[in-house]
């Protein structure tokens, strides 16, 4: 490996103030908690970096260089299977031109708001956006959270879900943001966001984006089973020409997961969840893809449904994201149980044909497992352009997470010339001792930036 790996991690109340330090670890090692300490409720954004030559020789010592330490202020979120804490989570990321966009969670009071932080290439906040380079964004009446962005022009667009908690409604969001992090306010008829409930869920679901020309596709689930996508004409108004007036549900199971989407070269949709309970499991991975106008496609799937179910060969598998390679071909990444009682878990990565079959030249019989400790899940996929397959999430053991970075080759095999076999771990920084990388991206000249919490 030559370049770096950044990792963007949750914020904690600190200092405001730039500094670098830096630690070496022996060998092809990656810094973990041994070689780096630094205070606790600080804002962490930080490059891994190889320093070996450019064709891999030379000694394999591994720099971490800390950039940016700053304040966003005690924040309190129920998202991704946590009670209320003072913790601030990314979820999304996306790059605008040498800047960065994160989106996820806060909170302001008691509600929870969308939040959109721009970044400038060195880490430090982007003091011309927003509020000192944070935005927060409160959807009237309920919780919300960011969990996709996509520019569109020079604007910004941020999906997400809300929740009702006197209800258990969950709901879709849609903003549109300018180059400023103002709200646009000539997007969905002036408000600068549009939200509608969808059905039965909870405050941890997410909601996904993608953009089909000048159309903007959501992609949400509900408790009762069904995955639902809308889709928006570029004014923020619901497409008629789509599905049914605007939407197109899939009942996929007794309840279902949060879908990623992602579009084929074709212009049809990609939506990979999961259905089932842990009530009553097994819990299975969907897939399901849609034409264009967001019919079911009949060509895909079991028997002409238009749906992929997977079982990997646990009680419980889940799909949390999704891309599609050269040739259509459909890459999912999420997590098996193993051991439900024990509550372990393996990174999932699974690969489709274009037909919705499984690759059986893909790993075993279309299917990758990645062992890395007790509790490990993936939540986000990315591929580089020469092919390689990135994946972060998290990995635990003994309440300890750590977020988890690793890279496969295009045929699904660890990349023994990425960190440490293809893997890198970088522990929690702050006072907690759960971290994750929720979302991971692809920087100009090959960095890779990892967001989450910790």
């Amino acid at each position: 490996m030559h370049g770096s790996v950044r990792f963007a991690l949750r914020s904690y109340p600190g200092e405001s103030r730039y500094e670098r330090n830096e630690c070496t670890a022996p060998g092809n090692g990656f810094p973990d908690s041994s070689c780096v300490s630094w205070p606790d409720h600080l804002r962490k954004i930080f490059d891994v970096v190889d320093d070996r030559a450019a064709d891999g020789s030379g000694p394999a010592a591994v720099h971490l260089e800390r950039y940016a330490r700053h304040e966003l202020g005690r924040e309190r979120s129920r998202r991704h299977g946590h009670q209320p804490s003072e913790f601030d989570f990314a979820i999304a990321v996306a790059l605008q031109g040498t800047q960065i966009l994160v989106a996820g969670g806060s909170v302001l009071g008691t509600q929870g708001v969308i939040a959109l932080v721009r970044y400038n290439a060195d880490g430090s906040l982007d003091t011309s956006f927003g509020s000192g380079g944070i935005v927060r964004t409160a959807v009237p009446s309920v919780d919300a959270v960011g969990s996709a962005i996509a520019l569109q022009g020079t604007q910004i667009l941020v999906a997400g879900s809300t929740f009702d908690p006197s209800t258990g409604m969950t709901g879709i969001v849609l903003a549109r943001y300018n180059p400023d992090g103002s709200l646009d306010t000539g997007f969905a008829g002036g408000p600068g966001f549009v939200s509608a409930p969808i059905g039965l869920g909870t405050d941890t679901d997410t909601v996904s984006l993608a953009l089909q020309g000048t159309n903007i596709v959501v992609a949400g689930a509900t408790r009762d089973g069904n995955f639902v996508l809308h889709r928006y004409d570029s004014s923020g108004t619901l497409d008629l020409n789509f599905g049914t007036n605007g939407t197109t549900t899939t009942n996929v199971g007794a309840s279902a997961m949060s879908p990623g989407i992602a579009l084929q070269s074709d212009g049809k949709i990609v939506a990979a969840g999961a259905s089932g309970s842990f009530a009553s499991p097994p819990i299975n991975a969907v897939l399901v893809r849609y034409s264009v106008d967001g019919a079911l496609d009949t060509t895909f799937g079991n028997a002409g449904t238009g749906i992929v179910f997977t079982d990997i060969g646990s009680r419980n598998n889940f799909s949390n994201a999704v891309a599609v390679q050269l040739g259509d071909k459909i890459i999912v990444a999420g997590h098996a149980f193993v051991d439900l009682t024990a509550n372990m878990s393996d990174i999932a990565l699974l690969r489709y044909n274009a037909d919705g079959t499984p690759d059986m030249g893909f790993g075993t019989n279309g299917a990758v497992v990645t062992d890395l400790g007790a509790f490990d899940n993936a939540f986000s996929v990315a591929l580089q352009p020469t092919g390689e397959i990135l994946v972060s999430g998290s990995t635990g053991f003994g309440g300890v997470n750590r977020v988890a970075l690793l890279r496969y080759t295009a045929g699904g095999v660890l990349d023994s010339s990425f960190g440490s076999g293809g893997v890198v771990t970088a522990s929690a920084a702050g006072p907690s001792s759960i971290a994750s990388g929720n979302v991971v991206a692809l920087l100009p000249g090959g960095s890779i930036v990892v967001a989450g919490y910790d």
